[in-house]
This record gives structure tokens, sequence and C-alpha cells, in this order.
């Protein structure tokens, strides 16, 4: 039986002309939650639940669903990029992301830190994982990196490993100078959309 108090899952889903180019990888990430949760509960198919919205058929849109067992409710806005051009490094050893919850309260003590700076680096026990919305990938002036353990692994960040243009690795706090640009990654942003920052525009290294 579904446990009454698992959490509130979330999924964010990029349209562009009312379809949902990157589904399966969604659909991926939303089986493993459920999976984790509530077992082998009757299947939730994206491209069911999409296809009886009204959606938004010209522009790029961000579609949020909201889900435990079945869908709870959902919403759809116009989507721009905001722009990035400072990151702060902050701890944030404790806190704990591995499922796309709709609760990202944490997350949002740790952007609260930012002073300054547009968005934040989180680092765990001296480890470069996420910002507070996006992967991250790390140009050395070669190949573009990915931190090996994110804090959540992003659909975006996975299709870019599987087509080769990001490649995983172990990158620690004390590596970040090695490295040329940082440049945020997620569904919503193509790749070459990401807002790319110098490392000479991180803080707190």
């Amino acid at each position: 039986m579904p446990n009454p108090t698992s959490p509130l899952l979330l999924e964010t889903i990029r349209l562009v002309d009312g379809q949902a180019p990157l589904l399966h990888r969604h659909q991926t990430r939303v089986d493993r939650s459920r999976q984790r949760y509530y077992g082998k509960s009757p299947a939730f198919k994206l491209s069911q639940v999409l296809a009886e919205m009204d959606l938004p058929t010209h522009g790029v849109h961000k579609l949020r669903l909201l889900y435990r067992v079945g869908l709870e409710s959902y919403e759809v806005q116009p989507y721009s990029i905001r722009p990035v051009g400072s990151l702060r490094v902050v701890e944030a050893n404790d806190l704990q992301y591995s499922r796309k919850y709709a609760d990202r309260s944490s997350i949002e003590a740790a952007f609260a830190r930012r002073k300054d700076c547009d968005d934040i680096i989180m680092v765990q026990h001296q480890h470069v994982t996420d910002s507070s919305y996006a992967n991250l990938a790390l140009y050395d002036g070669d190949r573009w990196y990915t931190p090996a353990w994110p804090l959540l692994r992003g659909t975006r960040r996975e299709e870019l490993i599987t087509s080769g243009i990001l490649h995983p690795t172990v990158i620690r706090l004390k590596d970040l100078p090695h490295f040329e640009h940082i440049r945020l990654v997620n569904s919503m942003m193509e790749w070459e959309e990401g807002p790319t920052v110098r490392i000479t525009a991180v803080l707190g290294l």
C-alpha cells in the first residue's frame, strides 16, 4: 500500500510548440521515484497525462506536474531563461534531494546565502554538486565535465552524457580553479542556452 505520508513529487517539463522533447527521460525519472515510494502502483504514463491537457502549441513553456501515485495538479507558464553572471560557493553537507521533491525549502535556504551573487554552487564534503536549480558543466579548455555525484540527476544532464557532450567525473572544490567556465544545465534550457559563467565570477573559493 502507498504510504500516505510519502512526499509530493515534482516533474518540470520543457514544452516547445506543445511537444516535450525529453519526455522519455522524464518518464524514466518518474518511474524510479514512484517505484521508491509506491512500489507496484498502476503506471503513470506522462504521454497519456499530457495528451489529456490543453497545452499551448506555440512557444516555450514550463509544465510543472505535482504527483504522488497519480497527478495531483499541474500548471503551465511561459518560460524565459534567468540571467546568471556570478555564483557563490555554499556548503550544503546535509542537504538531500535525490528525488525531485516539490518541497525545495532546503535548497531555498542554501540559495538565500548567495549574498550579492546570482546563484550558488552547492558543495558537499568538499565535492561540487549542483546550483540551486540546475546541474553543472565545467569546461577546462578542451572538454566539458559534470560532477559525477550531483544532488539530482537531471534529464538534460543524462541526455548530454549519452550524446558524449558531458563527461562525468569527481570534481572537488579545490579543482574549480583549474576550469575556465561553468555552465548551468537543466531540462528547460537547450545546451547552448545555459547561462555560462567564467570561473573568476565564482566567489567563495
